[in-house]
């Protein structure tokens, strides 16, 4: 797979965790639910925290910690079927789409008691596009927001002069303190849901300009608008943080949130053991004896990821070009025992492009669905023979184990369900990747996608024509046409019926063959509460840690 920050960020495994609320009753009078004396909660970071900054922000160890403490505009809702108001109160729609005019909050200040202002969303996502920032989600604002496209491409160096008067061409206003107006480069159904990523959270000019890029690593001057804000920051150890006594919602029953650093799974799991921790993330390794273990598992629950995994064809050279072989391949695959012994139970079985939990996941494209009898009906449709197929080779990263046990498990699958005697071929990573970007390969796996936002517009862009992404060469000009279509359609059922059709074609083309969709693991004390779980969670409760609470233990 080629390497790209947007491409698979998903092999290590991390999300989302549920939790029951109880509630106390007593001689006929309503009682709140009793609370521990204690209220402070911890929780596992997998790693340190490079920056707290929304604009430098990236991997779930960090946002993990910048959603506590900042608020964009909206906030996704834990299903995921939409989102609601966060610092935003409200906002309206127009120009047939292409034009957001945001109504802040009034009372929302920040964490010292400035009030939130629509000029410093303007600075916050002039910083996203930026091209001196390189916000690592800056091209999803840059590709939207009108204009983005030209500004992000200016060189740091040889444009500087002009990079401040650009920044101001583009579709960001501020109406008045608290309308903050957004302009598109075309309607995007899709754009709700970048003003609810954590990147798009307010940055203050004021603070960034006296203190400079070390203004988000020091709790004095990491000013934030969250419910929470810093107080500790130690390197590779913890990152506290208290309720922001100036937030503009109800004020939180944890009275603090200890991140604590643990990067390995093993030493995660003796501290939850030892009661050190109230929420880890379960690593591959330490997930069959959590399993095993009577006592541990009851505070085991799973949640899909919004992450998938395939194995690729080459669709445009011989034998791969066959779309026949290509079903017969995806279905001669047992998805169920490659979950068991791949995953050791840390996924589920994926038939379809989009993932469980996600809207426009859809059960019913039977076309890659394991069946032995088909896969062989297939095979023989296809007009090729066992022996024709005798130097089929599957390429594969030899330094992952990942990689090595996904190529004997498909070696082995295509054996046994087709007769087929495929040829594995283990190459380090930088020559896999130039094979793969070269199309020197016949099927190469695995491969996949971990979505940045939940819309399928995050997702379709893979296999278009004209994408880098898309090495496995598929080009069907009607798929194109429905991502297109579908990609600026403001008519939501339109829109779910043209991404619908085109599922459906990449189902059935087959340039990939899917596998299985990542499940995230976390053990959580019984005593945590209030707990929503979402598969974008980066912790349990990620979205709405105000609602947690510690119940008496």
């Amino acid at each position: 797979m080629i390497p790209s920050s947007r491409l698979l960020r998903a092999v290590a495994l991390a999300l989302v965790v549920l939790a029951s609320v109880t509630a106390c009753n007593s001689g006929g009078l309503t009682q709140g639910p009793k609370l521990a004396s204690d209220q402070a909660l911890r929780v596992l970071l997998t790693d340190q925290p490079g920056s707290l900054d929304p604009g430098q922000t990236q991997y779930a160890y960090e946002t993990a910690v910048l959603r506590a403490i900042s608020e964009p505009l909206l906030k996704p809702l834990a299903d995921l079927t939409g989102v609601v108001p966060a610092a935003a109160q409200s906002y309206d729609v127009a120009n047939g789409g292409s034009v957001f005019v945001f109504h802040l909050r009034p009372s929302a200040e920040y964490s010292d008691g400035t009030p939130v202002k629509a000029q410093d969303f303007v600075y916050a996502w002039q910083r996203l596009i930026d091209p001196r920032l390189a916000s690592p989600e800056g091209t999803f604002f840059a590709g939207t927001i009108l204009n983005g496209d030209k500004v992000s491409v200016l060189d740091p160096q040889r444009d500087a002069a002009s990079i401040d008067a650009a920044l101001n061409t583009l579709g960001l206003k501020a109406l008045d303190d608290y309308t903050f107006q957004v302009t598109l480069s075309r309607p995007d159904p899709a754009f709700i849901w970048l003003a609810a990523m954590p990147a798009a959270a307010p940055v203050r000019q004021d603070i960034v300009k006296k203190n400079g890029d070390k203004w988000a690593t020091s709790p004095d001057t990491l000013i934030t608008n969250g419910p929470f804000k810093v107080t500790e920051m130690v390197p590779n150890d913890h990152i506290t943080v208290v309720p922001n006594p100036h937030y503009w919602g109800a004020r939180p029953t944890l009275t603090s949130i200890n991140f604590v650093v643990v990067n390995d799974g093993a030493a995660a799991l003796s501290k939850y053991k030892g009661g050190a921790l109230d929420e880890i993330a379960v690593q591959p390794a330490q997930a069959s004896s959590v399993a095993g273990d009577a006592s541990l598992k009851q505070n085991l629950v799973r949640t899909p990821d919004l992450t998938e995994f395939w194995i690729t064809f080459r669709v445009n050279a011989s034998p791969t070009n066959n779309a026949k072989l290509r079903l017969a391949i995806a279905q001669a695959i047992d998805r169920d025992a490659f979950v068991a012994q791949i995953f050791q139970g840390q996924g589920t079985p994926a038939e379809t492009f989009i993932p469980k939990g996600m809207h426009g996941y859809s059960s019913s494209l039977p076309a890659q669905r394991f069946d032995v009898a088909q896969a062989r009906a297939s095979l023989a449709a296809s007009g090729l023979s066992a022996s024709q197929l005798a130097t089929l080779t599957f390429s594969y990263d030899q330094t992952s184990d990942f990689g090595k046990a996904t190529a004997n498990f498909i070696h082995d699958q295509l054996k046994t369900n087709l007769g087929l005697n495929i040829v594995l071929q283990g190459l380090d990573t930088n020559t896999l990747a130039s094979n793969l970007g070269n199309g020197n390969f016949q099927l190469a796996g695995p491969m996949g996608w971990s979505a940045d936002y939940p819309d399928p517009a995050d997702w379709y862009d893979y296999f278009l024509t004209t994408s880098s992404n898309n090495i496995a060469f598929y080009q069907n000009q009607q798929y194109d046409n429905f991502v297109r279509v579908a990609r600026t359609d403001v008519q939501p059922d339109r829109r779910d019926q043209e991404y619908q059709q085109a599922q459906q074609m990449l189902v059935d083309d087959a340039p990939v063959a899917f596998l299985a969709q990542s499940v995230s693991w976390y053990l959580v004390r019984p005593y945590v509460r209030g707990i929503t779980t979402s598969p974008v969670d980066e912790w349990p409760g990620a979205l709405d840690p105000a609602q947690i609470s510690i119940a008496p233990h």
